[in-house]
């Protein structure tokens, strides 16, 4: 017998999934979601294409559950595998506009959440109002142990992102980047815009393989891209060169993830590749990152912190 749709403390927000090829995780990430102590009124997962039994899962799924919805998406020949995963994520947004929600769940296909995940996060909107995007923080499984993700408190990582919905529809959604990044470029529109984005340590979940490798390229493939993306989303060089320095000592491989991470961002410079990031806002994350590097010697504006 299905489940009927559910509202649980006057919360209402609902999940998006893009997933292709997934069948490997997405099966764990559905049970995790079913286990929630606070569920979203509707979860579109959509199949973006997928050749593998990605599909079958899902609507095994949604066949027992009536607030999960499958939505089949075909992939579009020459998009890439970061475009066509925004584009799956606004394909599956067309589905929720009969609902009144507050908050925009994007969940990727290969997470794992604690089961008291988006309990946990609406307490963090609830007690910083000026939040517009806010995650936990994810582990990544280093031989057998499970390591925490070294990341910015102010990145807020799409595989588990919230957003406060007048945030997301401010900001106008992401933008499709050819070599990804749409998470970062969400965040830098919300700071412009007034709001905060944070990712809070004390929630934790399990990222079930390694970042930037879902198109399958290796992880010093998969660093080369994020340089290119890094080069995107309008980084400005000094910042760049102190963001490799930093990570050169503590993300494997040491100093070659971060060397290869360098020459994507210097090879996309050479190239000149196209910065789909509006003009506005490229000046903005500029003057962000000085400040940052300026607040290092204490010599910028005091930048926001939760409590």
């Amino acid at each position: 017998m299905k489940e009927a749709f559910s509202e649980h403390r006057d919360i209402h927000y609902i999940i998006i999934t893009p997933a292709y090829n997934e069948a490997k995780f997405i099966a764990n990430t559905i049970a995790s979601v079913v286990s929630q102590t606070i569920r979203p009124l509707l979860w579109v997962i959509v199949d973006d294409g997928s050749a593998d039994q990605t599909a079958e899962i899902i609507k095994r799924y949604a066949d027992e559950h009536l607030w999960i919805r499958y939505v089949h998406r075909r992939k579009e020949a020459g998009q890439s595998y970061y475009s066509s995963n925004v584009y799956a994520i606004q394909e599956g947004l067309k589905h929720t506009k009969e609902l009144n929600y507050d908050y925009i769940a994007i969940l990727d296909a290969d997470i794992e959440l604690c089961p008291n995940y988006y309990e946990k996060i609406f307490e963090k909107f609830n007690k910083y109002p000026e939040l517009g995007i806010t995650t936990g923080t994810y582990l990544e499984k280093e031989g057998e142990k499970w390591i925490e993700a070294r990341i910015d408190r102010r990145s807020t990582p799409k595989a588990i992102q919230v957003f406060h919905r007048e945030c997301y529809e401010q900001c106008g959604g992401y933008i499709p980047f050819k070599y990804g990044g749409e998470d970062s470029g969400m965040e830098i529109m919300a700071r412009m815009n007034g709001w905060q984005t944070w990712s809070f340590s004390d929630i934790v979940v399990k990222h079930l393989r390694p970042v930037g490798t879902g198109d399958g390229r290796s992880l010093l493939k998969a660093r080369y891209r994020m340089g290119f993306t890094d080069y995107s989303l309008a980084t400005h060089p000094l910042f760049m060169l102190f963001k490799c320095m930093k990570r050169a000592l503590w993300e494997k491989p040491y100093i070659f993830s971060s060397l290869s991470r360098l020459l994507g961002y210097i090879n996309a410079y050479v190239t000149k590749e196209e910065r789909q990031l509006p003009f506005e806002a490229k000046n903005y994350i500029r003057s962000e990152q000085i400040n940052r590097i300026l607040s290092m010697f204490r010599l910028g504006e005091k930048m926001w912190h939760p409590e």
